[in-house]
């Protein structure tokens, strides 16, 4: 996620996959394009590329192109999460007041390495937000995003939001003891 708007009263992090947007895009082009041409030859094998290709695509698209937009609005008083593709939108809204900081979730790449033990698994992260429980509990952390990565966007987000919130708010000595356990 980039810092796109930071202002002492709002400020917005997006993340949109070009590259995957840009190559997904020219797979389904690909795969229409030869599935016209062999059309012409062979109406089955021409279908088949058409909308198998095509198909598979769009759903390729449907299901990794995800624009996320995160955006704390201090005149507002909320925190607004968007989530868009091009299949569905979700939009989640909190009260900036609930908002105690980021923090970022990490775990391992890969999965069981019992069968192969030289797989090398490497740590991942997503940034999350740490929000005040409603009923008075113990606080909750809400993933920003659902998808994990090794590079440093996560760490960079978590650190724009928490310099972001400690400018408006100034720092908080207390803030190490409301986070929940690990």
């Amino acid at each position: 996620m980039k810092v796109t708007q930071s202002s002492p009263d709002l400020l917005i992090l997006e993340e949109m996959p070009w590259f995957i947007a840009i190559m997904l895009s020219l797979f389904t082009l690909m795969s229409a394009a030869i599935g016209l041409l062999v059309l012409s030859q062979t109406l089955l094998g021409g279908l088949v590329f058409l909308l198998v290709g095509g198909g598979m695509g769009l759903a390729g698209v449907g299901i990794f192109v995800e624009r996320l937009q995160l955006i704390l609005d201090a005149r507002a008083g909320r925190v607004t999460l968007r989530s868009r593709t091009i299949f569905r939108h979700r939009e989640t809204v909190f009260d900036l007041s609930d908002l105690i900081r980021a923090t970022g979730e990490s775990t391992l790449s890969g999965g069981d390495t019992s069968s192969d033990p030289s797989r090398v698994r490497r740590p991942v992260h997503r940034p999350a937000l740490v929000l005040r429980d409603g009923a008075g509990g113990t606080p909750l952390l809400h993933p920003i995003t659902e998808i994990y990565d090794s590079s440093r966007s996560s760490a960079e987000a978590v650190r724009a939001i928490n310099q972001w919130l400690s400018d408006l708010r100034g720092p908080d000595p207390t803030l190490d003891s409301a986070l929940p356990p690990r």
